[in-house]
């Protein structure tokens, strides 16, 4: 007999150990919106495209600044050349003339030999009127306006990540209103069925089919919920570049509702302070300006000092010594030079200024336009936290008072103090201010997310959104479960 029990405790311990859970299959963690949040903008494409933009904008600076420092143009060339040899004086005639010999005049050919020659010139500016200074401070300003707009991309990423986190959320509490409701249409069925058969005047047949219209809204309500759950989890995944191996679950809840913090003023202010784009417009309206500056600099000369200098050679030729003469193909010197270049055409500098001043003009009114519509935008998001947080305390109060009436309507149909109609009514109710809490609820918490991008406040969270720990993988294997169903409040 002991054999056996210990035969079917090893049975036993095989079967837990060759299970899912036996092989170490890991739950999937939860994930907080904090934890999404971070890994969205890690994983972000979006974000990643504005953060090349901003090293695009480094790249321009680096590349203006260094125009501060020399230049160096060499030009290298090489062929065939007809040999050369030196002229020299003859004397000749009775009179001894002087005369000068060519033994290899240009017009004949004495053979073909080969040459190099090879110009190199150094240039370093001294001054050019800011031509190369303006320029490089519209770089460094172009640099910041790039910058924030990778915060400007991150802000976006963010409220998509908490619209379909909170989406998911929603939907998991509205499974647990599902089978809450099952719960009390189950007990209404069988009070109805047993209180039918022994013919009680307090139920009708009717009852029934009363019964069977709210478990059709029910399981509509349901379908509604289980695909809401999939399209919000399935955008999660994408957001955070979750492949289809890899699950994880979020929190069962939705936050508790609190006022929106601050005045509408404080929060306009905040705006101004924070937004990306308004830091975009400043940096912008000076860069531009910076490049009316550049392109007047333009019309005025840039001083210069270089060294310049010629090395050739080509053996089938001889070389002159004569200074007066310099010969292209054989030659050897440097020497350096102070020089200016000043450049003159009729109306082209021109126009370039004009065309800075129009663009500047352009970011003018377009921070008029913001400055009228951003405080705008501020103001509908934070009406928004503010009144749906005022729905969602007074439906939780409405949800709370109607389960209450449900449960005493029970209680007084079990006593005989009630009527049916007493619970259907309850519950139409309880189930209408339930789910008009969790929706308020909902839009309550997207709305706080809508106002900290529509305040630029996300950006003070930023930092922290890139220190919040993550899971170095997701669990993967089988497919994790569906996320538990939320318990109602």
């Amino acid at each position: 007999m002991s054999y056996r029990v210990r035969f079917g405790g090893l049975f036993l311990t095989l079967i837990i150990l060759l299970s899912p859970w036996g092989l170490g299959a890991a739950e999937a963690p939860v994930l907080t919106l904090q934890q999404l949040t971070a890994m969205a903008l890690k994983f972000s494409p979006v974000v990643k495209a504005s953060k090349s933009e901003a090293r695009f904008a480094k790249a321009q600076e680096a590349e203006v600044k260094g125009y501060y420092y020399p230049q160096l143009d060499a030009v290298g060339v090489g062929g065939l050349v007809p040999n050369a040899k030196r002229p020299y004086v003859d004397v000749y005639g009775p009179n001894n003339k002087a005369a000068i010999v060519y033994p290899t005049p240009s017009n004949t050919l004495h053979g073909v030999n080969v040459f190099g020659h090879l110009d190199i010139n150094v240039f370093q500016p001294l001054y050019t009127f800011g031509k190369i200074a303006y320029r490089e401070r519209a770089a460094a300003r172009n640099v910041r306006i790039k910058e924030a707009g990778v915060d400007l991309k991150k802000g976006e990423v963010m409220e998509q990540v908490a619209q379909a986190y909170y989406g998911l959320v929603l939907a998991q509490q509205g499974k647990d209103a599902v089978k809450e409701a099952r719960t009390y249409l189950s007990d209404t069925r069988e009070r109805i069925n047993r209180l039918l058969a022994i013919n009680s005047p307090n139920v009708k047949e009717s009852d029934r089919y009363r019964l069977a219209m709210y478990e059709g809204g029910v399981e509509k309500f349901a379908a509604q919920a289980d695909e809401g759950s999939k399209v919000a989890y399935t955008a999660l995944k994408g957001l955070i570049g979750y492949g289809p191996a890899q699950d994880f679950r979020v929190p069962e809840e939705l936050p508790n509702p609190a006022a929106a913090p601050g005045t509408l003023d404080q929060q306009i202010r905040t705006a101004l302070e924070l937004r990306p784009e308004f830091t975009q417009l400043k940096e912008g309206l000076a860069a531009r300006q910076l490049l009316v500056d550049a392109a007047k600099a333009d019309q005025y000369p840039s001083f210069f000092a270089a060294v310049i200098a010629a090395l050739a050679g080509a053996p089938g030729r001889q070389g002159s010594r004569d200074p007066y003469i310099n010969d292209y193909f054989n030659q050897a010197g440097g020497m350096p030079v102070l020089g200016v270049k000043w450049h003159f055409d009729f109306g082209i500098l021109k126009a370039k200024v004009k065309q800075a001043q129009a663009e500047l003009e352009q970011t003018k009114q377009f921070e008029k336009a913001a400055l009228m519509g951003i405080p705008v935008e501020v103001a509908q998001a934070y009406g928004k936290v503010q009144e749906n947080y005022k729905a969602s305390v007074g439906m939780e109060k409405a949800y709370v008072n109607a389960r209450r009436w449900l449960i005493t309507a029970f209680s007084n149909f079990d006593m005989g103090l009630g009527k049916m109609d007493d619970i259907f009514q309850a519950f139409e109710r309880y189930g209408n201010f339930r789910g008009d809490y969790l929706l308020a609820l909902y839009q309550y918490n997207v709305a706080v997310a809508q106002l900290s991008k529509a305040t630029g406040e996300y950006r003070r969270t930023l930092a922290s959104a890139a220190a919040t720990p993550v899971p170095a993988k997701a669990a993967a294997s089988a497919p994790a479960p569906a996320p538990a169903p939320a318990k109602a409040k």
